[in-house]
């Protein structure tokens, strides 16, 4: 295992970096380079924000039982260790990587968020971790690295029978009334959190409209977010309000037994209103084209493509 090129495996073009992460005598500092010249530094992002997604999830831990796991539980991809104090960093690849953009899906992040505190209970792992920066496996003048042989990536289904069975529970039934998650506001629990405190706070304050209530879901997001022990970055903040805001302008439309229902139409109303594009391009004596109809229709051109031999 010990032959896995750095820029090859990582596969992105530049890395958040730093050196001097735990240093008392120089500031904290890091940065973005090409991943060229990111191999040899002693801390790196093996989840670069910029991709939008989870390949590694990371587990610090602050003592010096590295090579102790419990019963089955699977084997990382590697473990960097401090050669002095024997603290060390887990880092497990899966097989199917989280997008984390404030647009995908919640399942898997919540997910994800479930797995990452479960294993962090079983390896003895540091909840103020924030699985920005890990130790850098490739670096072999900071760190001791073991490279597991029988090492397979993860499937985040494969491991929920590590997490309490209570919270696979929830996760599982997925409604909107509950939090997949109860963690103490660290890791990737505080996107979820954050996303699920806000957006429930936003269908309360629905009244048949959404007008000029975004400074309030503002407020209630930055403060929710000042009381984690490790905040997010304001400007996830601000997405993640964004996300909320667009939603409950152009899709809620409140609901009386459900939490929230969609403004989202069936397939028939899609071909329908594809359809009056298409006629009203005729009568408008327009080149007919696939882009064209799915501009006017408002519906995306994928899905135009797929219904269009139905038309």
């Amino acid at each position: 295992m010990t032959n896995l090129d750095f820029k090859t495996y990582l596969n992105t073009r530049t890395q958040l970096v730093s050196d001097n992460i735990k240093s008392s005598s120089k500031p904290k500092a890091s940065w973005v380079e090409p991943t060229g010249y990111a191999e040899g530094r002693k801390y790196v992002s093996l989840n670069p924000g910029h991709c939008k997604k989870v390949r590694f999830l990371t587990i610090d831990c602050d003592h010096p039982n590295y090579d102790e796991f419990p019963g089955s539980f699977p084997k990382p991809l590697c473990t960097v260790i401090n050669r002095d104090s024997g603290r060390h960093h887990h880092v497990f690849e899966l097989a199917t990587p989280v997008l984390t953009d404030v647009n995908a899906r919640w399942k898997p992040k919540r997910l994800l968020a479930v797995v990452e505190q479960a294993f962090r209970l079983h390896l003895g792992g540091d909840e103020q971790f924030t699985n920005t920066l890990s130790k850098n496996p490739w670096n072999k003048e900071a760190w001791s690295t073991i490279w597991y042989p029988d090492f397979k990536p993860l499937e985040l289904t494969d491991c929920t029978v590590w997490c309490e069975k209570e919270k696979i529970k929830k996760f599982a039934n997925d409604n909107s009334n509950i939090v997949g998650v109860k963690t103490s506001g660290s890791g990737y629990g505080r996107n979820v959190n954050l996303f699920d405190h806000v957006r429930h706070l936003a269908y309360q304050h629905y009244f048949r409209s959404w007008d000029q209530n975004d400074s309030e879901l503002y407020a209630v997001a930055y403060q929710f977010n000042a009381s984690f022990s490790e905040p997010l970055p304001e400007s996830e903040v601000r997405s993640t309000c964004k996300s909320i805001s667009k939603f409950m302008q152009e899709k809620y439309i409140g609901g009386t037994g459900t939490p929230y229902e969609r403004k989202t139409p069936s397939v028939d109303d899609k071909i329908n209103i594809i359809r009056e594009a298409i006629e009203t391009a005729k009568a408008s004596k327009e080149i007919i084209t696939k882009p064209y109809i799915a501009e006017k229709s408002g519906i995306s051109l994928r899905t135009v493509e797929r219904h269009w031999s139905k038309l």
